[in-house]
C-alpha cells in the first residue's frame, strides 16, 4: 500500500506537469483495458465447438436429433474406424459430430462433422486430401466442394464434412445451407493459408493444391511440404516445395537425398548460377527431378523426361518464395 500511495502522491503532486502525469497514467490505463478483453478475445479464437452447430434447426424441417459427439485422438476410431490414422499427422485435435434428421421422413438425415484441426494449414492439408481435381467447388468457408451426397469445406483451422445419411444424393440447398449456418458461427481468419501462395505459379493445374505433413514425395528426409500438378508442354509435372525449419536442415535434406540417390547408382548432378546451387538427377521413382533450395525451403519440380527442362519451373517457385 505505501508503494501505491507514493505513486499517487507523485501523480497529484504540483511539482510534475500535467504532461508528465499523463505519461504515467496513459500506460497503467491501457494495461487495464488489454487485461480486461483478453478473455473475450480467447473466447472468440476458441468458442465451445457445440456453438458452431445451428439449433435446434438450421432449415425448416430439419432438426438436430440427439446430443452432439465428441472424439478425441484416443476416441476417433470408435467413430471413423480404419481412418482415424489419417487425421493426426494434420495436428487433429477434436471432433464434433452432430445429426440433423429430416422431419417428414425419419429415413433421410445429414452427418455433419466438423474437425479441429492444428492450424490453418493442416486443416488445408486435411481437405486436400478429400479433394477433386474435378470437384465442384463453392464458395463457403476459405474453400469447399459439392456432390450429389456430400460437402466439404474447411474455414480457418476447422474441416468439416457434410454427408448424406439414408440417400445417395440430397438436394444441393440442403447441403449449401448447413454449410453456410457453420461457416457464420467459426471464428478466425477467412483466408488461405499464405503458404500455398507459393505454388500458385503461372501454369498450375487448379484444385491440384496439397499439403502432405510428413514424407513428402513418400521420401522421410523432405519432412513436410506442399505439392501441386502443373502444365509443362501439354504434360503434367508436379512442384513442390519442402517446407523446413533452417538453412542447415535444408542441407541436412538434401545431403539424405544425395546419399539416397548414390545408394541406388544414381549421380547426382550440381549446377551452380547467380542465385545458389541447383540439383539435378534422375530420381528411381519420379523421372527428372529439379531441386532448389532458399532459405529454409526447398522448390523442386519431378515427373519430367529432361530434368533440365524443370529449371525455369523451379525459378518461377522461388519467385513466390519468402527468404525467410
Amino acid at each position: 500500500m505505501s508503494d501505491f500511495r507514493c505513486l499517487n502522491d507523485d501523480l497529484k503532486s504540483p511539482s510534475i506537469p500535467l504532461f508528465q502525469r499523463g505519461k504515467f497514467i496513459l500506460p497503467i490505463f491501457l494495461l487495464l483495458i488489454w487485461l480486461f478483453l483478453q478473455p473475450f478475445v480467447a473466447g472468440a479464437a476458441e468458442r465451445p465447438m457445440d456453438t458452431l452447430f445451428p439449433k435446434p434447426e438450421f432449415s425448416a424441417g430439419w432438426l438436430l436429433d440427439g446430443a452432439i459427439n465428441y472424439y478425441d485422438r484416443e476416441t476417433l476410431f470408435e467413430y471413423i474406424n480404419g481412418e482415424a490414422e489419417l487425421y493426426f499427422p494434420y495436428g487433429f485435435e477434436r471432433l464434433a459430430s452432430a445429426f440433423y434428421q429430416k422431419r417428414n421422413d425419419t429415413n433421410i438425415g445429414l452427418a455433419a462433422d466438423i474437425y479441429k484441426m492444428g492450424s490453418r494449414l493442416e486443416a488445408f492439408g486435411i481437405y486436400s486430401n478429400f479433394r477433386r481435381p474435378d470437384a465442384e467447388r463453392i464458395k463457403i468457408g476459405i474453400e469447399g466442394f459439392v456432390n450429389p451426397s456430400q460437402l466439404m469445406f474447411y474455414q480457418d483451422r476447422y474441416f468439416i464434412q457434410l454427408s448424406a445419411s439414408g440417400a445417395t444424393t440430397l438436394d444441393r440447398w440442403v447441403l449449401e445451407t448447413l454449410a453456410m449456418a457453420i461457416s457464420k458461427k467459426i471464428p478466425g481468419k477467412s483466408e488461405p493459408p499464405r503458404e500455398i501462395a507459393y505454388l500458385k505459379i503461372p501454369k498450375i493445374i487448379p484444385g491440384t493444391e496439397a499439403y502432405v505433413p510428413q514424407s513428402l514425395l513418400g521420401y522421410a528426409f523432405f519432412r513436410r511440404g506442399l505439392t501441386a500438378k502443373a502444365d509443362h508442354n501439354g504434360k503434367p509435372v508436379r512442384i513442390l516445395v519442402v517446407l523446413e525449419d533452417s538453412e542447415a536442415s535444408v542441407k541436412k535434406a538434401l545431403q539424405s537425398y544425395e546419399a539416397f540417390l548414390k545408394e541406388k547408382g544414381i549421380t547426382p548432378q550440381w549446377r551452380a548460377d547467380s542465385k545458389g546451387l541447383i540439383l539435378l538427377a534422375a530420381d528411381p521413382l519420379y523421372q527428372g527431378i529439379v531441386l532448389k533450395p532458399k532459405g529454409r525451403f526447398i522448390a523442386g519440380v519431378v515427373d519430367l523426361p529432361d530434368p533440365s527442362q524443370g529449371e525455369p519451373i523451379v525459378n518461377q517457385l522461388l519467385f513466390r518464395i519468402p527468404l525467410q
